[in-house]
């Protein structure tokens, strides 16, 4: 039933129960046109105590951040030669939530693109009760904005644009939260779905299953339907952003299956 927002989100606070430790995974891509990351994960500052606002009850008692600062993505990315500040072409963010987005103050003087409805919803108060955090954002952040406007691809009536031979390009994914963007990569042998939270693991797009927190149901449903049917269409290698079976999966360029 798709109960109203409010409810569903009552219905987190009072669960007490716990899943075991997810990652929060960036991907980096190489690409003739330079390098390319997907996302910027949570700062170890988080665990600070004032780094998330007091009052905001998802912050208080729904989530238990572990980030050491030797894994956040700057210092890993230092640990393999690529320096956050001169090395990337452009950081994609799937979406400004605090666990993809509060990784920002690794990477001045790197253009960052966001879609320019999720910028649109994660600013302000109304961006931080949706889980943002804006006040944390450096303040040299200053996004380039991408709208849908690209060419179609599959069910996806719309692209965002991000290399000129079109073999990466981010699609419109709503549903766990407003101008949720996914990125595809093509390479020779398999295209990468870079998923983001448009779902949390294959079991749950297989069955449809949408996350509590998500504003409409019949939104994320229809997301996870276009994923499914885009995967029908070409062999898809599925990386949502906390799947602890994702790194796995990408090593072995394991396929969906559907």
């Amino acid at each position: 039933m798709d109960h109203p927002e409010w409810r569903r989100r009552l219905a987190i606070l009072r669960d007490r129960s716990w899943t075991g430790l997810l990652p929060i995974y960036s991907f980096l891509v190489e690409h003739d046109e330079g390098l390319f990351l997907f996302d910027c994960g949570e700062s170890a500052r988080a665990t600070n105590a004032g780094f998330t606002p007091w009052w905001h009850p998802f912050f208080r008692w729904c989530v238990d951040i572990r980030v050491a600062p030797e894994d956040e993505v700057g210092p890993r990315l230092r640990s393999i030669g690529v320096d956050p500040r001169k090395d990337l072409r452009r950081v994609v963010l799937s979406h400004l939530h605090h666990d993809h987005a509060d990784g920002l103050s690794h990477f001045e003087g790197t253009t960052v693109v966001v879609s320019r409805e999720n910028w649109q919803a994660s600013r302000g108060v109304r961006g931080t009760m949706a889980g943002a955090l804006p006040r944390r954002w450096p303040r040299w952040f200053d996004p380039d904005l991408l709208d849908a406007d690209g060419p179609p691809d599959g069910p996806f009536a719309g692209t965002y644009p991000i290399t000129a031979d079109g073999r990466i390009f981010g699609v419109p994914t709503p549903g766990h939260m407003p101008g949720h963007m996914s990125l595809v990569v093509r390479a020779d042998d398999v295209t990468y779905f870079l998923a983001g939270d448009a779902t949390y693991d294959e079991a749950l797009l297989r069955d449809e299953v949408v996350d509590g927190a998500c504003k409409s149901i019949a939104t994320s449903v229809a997301t996870l339907r276009q994923i499914k049917d885009f995967a029908r269409g070409e062999p898809l290698v599925l990386l949502p952003a906390h799947d602890p079976l994702a790194a796995e999966r990408l090593r072995d360029k394991r396929v969906l299956t559907l």
